[in-house]
């Protein structure tokens, strides 16, 4: 049978452990409000179809990190940013607060990569209740985020379009 050795504790490491026991206790109620702050309302959610795909040339970068505004309206929902297609090349969408359209649904934007490799893409679009696209909401508020450069999954920088608050109305696979 093994014994373990005693554990020896230094003066200054229990100093150091009893701050450390400090800060967390201090911290703790502030990250359960944070966390346990309230649901994120979101709004209806409708697939995308396949045919809304369109092909691109590379995926997308990894999202950005948003900070979201408060809620500007009790029936306000809120819309993650997004990477869009633009001029061959992503262009980050801010996220947003928005009212939603009556009777619509949204249809999140949605990344594929094919069983022959090809790369697919469908925007985040409002949907009618046949499936239709409608016009999207003003946005009442948008998310806080840096344009800082993107690093892809390989270590290199990736050229990335602008950000942006407002979807181009040319269409998603804009030239």
């Amino acid at each position: 049978m093994r014994i373990a050795a005693p554990l020896r504790v230094t003066v200054r490491a229990a100093a150091r452990a009893a701050r450390i026991g400090v800060t967390i206790a201090s911290c703790a109620p502030c990250a359960l409000a944070v966390a346990c702050g309230g649901r994120i309302q979101r709004p209806p959610f409708a697939p995308q179809p396949s045919s809304a795909l369109i092909e691109v040339g590379e995926p997308p970068p990894p999202a950005r990190v948003e900070v979201l505004p408060e809620r500007p309206a009790p029936a306000a929902v809120w819309l993650d940013g997004e990477w869009i297609w633009r001029r061959g090349r992503w262009a980050w969408l801010t996220g947003r607060w928005c009212q939603p359209p009556e009777g619509a649904a949204f249809s999140a934007w949605v990344f594929e990569r094919g069983g022959d490799g090809r790369l697919w893409y469908a925007p985040g679009v409002w949907r009618n209740a046949t499936g239709a696209p409608v016009d999207p909401p003003p946005a009442l508020s948008y998310a806080s985020v840096q344009s800082a450069a993107v690093v892809n999954a390989n270590g290199s920088i990736e050229v990335t379009g602008p950000t942006l608050h407002d979807r181009p109305t040319a269409g998603p696979a804009d030239p």
